[in-house]
């Protein structure tokens, strides 16, 4: 297989915060990713779903270090979205695939995404752009899902 990624960054130190069952409507990821923002907070990934009957999932990554204040500044939000529920998992990595070739190669990332379920890593967020996919893992998976994307991709 050619080099369709030049290269890949991670981080050990991630914890995930997942909002559940939120209010979907115009404005919420404002409210929440401003609150953030004004407290210092730097968000690095964000990923949300659609649940139906007005309701959506937001997750999001921030550095370990700074999940409880994460967390103390969206508990003092949660009636204004009516989550059904905040979810934290302070066990994970932040995987970064980056590449021009990303945006058209077609299946690349399914590809990528088999290659990592035959080491036995989940895939527990994703993001992607046209020259990046970013993946959050359990940190312990972390080195080898970085490690059977190198040997696969990264020539």
């Amino acid at each position: 297989m050619g080099k369709f990624i030049e290269g890949i960054n991670f981080n050990s130190d991630i914890a995930r915060i997942t909002l559940h069952g939120v209010v979907d409507r115009q404005g919420i990821a404002a409210e929440v990713f401003g609150a953030l923002g004004q407290h210092g907070l730097n968000v690095e990934l964000i990923s949300t779903t659609s649940i139906g009957r007005g309701r959506a999932d937001i997750s999001f990554a921030v550095l370990e270090p700074y999940v409880d204040k994460a967390c103390k500044v969206i508990e003092t939000m949660r009636e204004t979205f009516k989550t059904k529920k905040i979810a934290v998992d302070k066990n994970c990595a932040l995987i970064t695939i980056f590449g021009p070739m990303l945006s058209s190669t077609p299946g690349i990332a399914g590809k990528v995404f088999a290659r990592l379920a035959d080491h036995g890593v989940n895939i527990e967020m994703i993001s992607a752009s046209l020259s990046s996919v970013s993946i959050v893992v359990q940190r312990e998976k972390v080195t080898n899902a970085v490690k059977a994307i190198q040997d696969e991709f990264v020539k």
